[in-house]
């Protein structure tokens, strides 16, 4: 059996027309604010004083009239929890339970509702030192971010090389806007509150598994035994041809070396793989049902017109590592790129709940297209981490720059969201999906089963 989602006494045909109610209290919490102000507006400084009673009644009056919400919930919560468990009872009435049982009755049921979508843009302090980045995910990276904060998080180095840190393993404090609980108050959800530290990632540092830390081996290429290097094997192209070690600095992104790869025009499409959580590869080793980060800086030589390079996670059996739509895989187009400078490709993605036993995963850097002939790219900074996420939020990780961060080095991210999934944002305001950590499954391609059109 299963709750009637939609259609006649549908549980989301219900929740609609309140959910509808307090979009209409919405709307009119907006209009209020601009009626008093017009008012005011009215009374000059030599009348003011009869305006006193209205001066300062602008956010208690849109609360008042938002006093309805405590219904609406009441309601909600009641209808959610009788629906369900009538349809097969609950181990208690709790609105947890019946959040819990709801979810997985719409995954079963390939059922979702509309998605809203988010962007994560940052800006770097102009009076930075350090010249690393934030990558961040603007995709939903796990089953938590659909509600996520539109606020400003604010990234600011708190310890460095001089002030007992390491260099490129600086600390930085994060810290989110503070939230607003009250759903009476128009400015609803507010922040998320978020409060933490994160540990700048250094491709240089090998075989870790910890959140932010790089689970490759000699990923930023320092090492090499002879044209090969070290922890690496050449699976396409042969050492000292395609595959050769560089020590040009103008061409090093840190550190004394680098890989370089030279194209052939055509023949060959070069490939090196490092295989994870073993002796010889690297030690470090994924995790089940986690966000993680990968990432590389590539360098091209003047005149390339052509080529395509991806680096991803495979299993034994030559499959991309996949969970949530999200492949553990980025590919920067050659071809398109800027030449002397370096470019960043970077992805998120995340690991199953149950991994695949084909072992031993690989990390695979490799030519999908040919690069133009004799031209080279040069390969740097290569690193899979486990990244960071703030709160129920976006999913980030700082990365190491050719100059190190010093303390007061600050960013601050403007994370905007639209408001395109009315179901999911009412579902979070009335039964607090953000704060139990939950969502209901989404649909980010138009393909939603439940429309918010029945909030009407």
């Amino acid at each position: 059996m299963a709750v009637t989602l939609t259609g006649t006494n549908g549980l989301f045909t219900r929740l609609g027309k309140l959910f509808q109610i307090a979009v209409q209290v919405k709307t009119f919490q907006g209009t209020l604010a601009t009626e008093i102000q017009d008012a005011l507006n009215e009374f000059d400084a030599g009348d003011n004083d009869h305006a006193i009673a209205i001066t300062n009644i602008k956010e208690s009056a849109q609360r008042s009239c938002a006093s309805v919400y405590g219904a609406i919930r009441a309601t909600a919560h009641k209808t959610l929890i009788e629906m369900v468990n009538d349809d097969d009872p609950l181990p208690a009435k709790t609105v947890e339970m019946a959040i819990d049982r709801l979810i997985r009755q719409m995954e079963d049921a390939s059922a979702s509702i509309n998605s809203s979508a988010y962007s994560v843009p940052d800006s770097a302090d102009g009076a930075n030192t350090g010249n690393g980045t934030i990558i961040a995910s603007s995709l939903p990276g796990s089953k938590t971010t659909a509600n996520i904060r539109a606020e400003s998080i604010v990234f600011k180095c708190i310890k460095d090389a001089q002030t007992s840190g390491s260099a490129g393993q600086e600390v930085f404090s994060v810290t989110g806007e503070a939230p607003i609980t009250n759903i009476t108050d128009v400015a609803w959800p507010g922040g998320s509150g978020f409060s933490g530290r994160i540990v700048t990632t250094d491709p240089a540092i090998n075989a870790s598994s910890q959140t932010n830390k790089n689970i490759l081996t000699n990923s930023s290429f320092e090492n090499f035994t002879t044209n090969t290097p070290d922890n690496w094997a050449i699976a396409v192209g042969s050492a000292g041809t395609q595959v050769t070690k560089n020590s040009t600095a103008a061409k090093v992104f840190q550190g004394t070396n680098n890989l370089k790869i030279t194209g052939d025009g055509a023949s060959t499409l070069t490939k090196l793989t490092q295989n994870l959580d073993t002796a010889g590869g690297t030690t470090g080793k994924l995790l089940p049902d986690q966000v993680y980060f990968i990432t590389f800086k590539y360098y091209l030589d003047t005149g390339i017109s052509a080529g395509a390079m991806k680096v991803s996670i495979k299993d034994s059996g030559g499959t991309v590592i996949t969970a949530n739509s999200l492949p553990a895989e980025t590919t920067a187009n050659l071809g398109a790129a800027a030449a002397s400078q370096w470019n960043s490709s970077t992805a998120f993605f995340m690991t199953p709940k149950a991994l695949s036993t084909n072992t031993p995963y690989t990390l695979n850097i490799e030519l999908t297209t040919a690069i133009t002939n004799t031209k080279n790219a040069y390969i740097d900074q290569v690193a899979v981490g486990k990244a960071t996420q703030i709160a129920n939020g976006p999913y980030v990780a700082i990365m190491r720059g050719a100059t190190n961060f010093v303390r007061d080095d600050e960013f601050v991210m403007a994370v905007a969201k639209s408001s395109t999934g009315t179901m999911q944002e009412n579902f979070d305001k009335f039964f607090d999906m953000y704060a139990r950590g939950k969502q209901l499954p989404e649909n980010s391609a138009g393909g939603e089963t439940i429309a918010d059109s029945l909030i009407a």
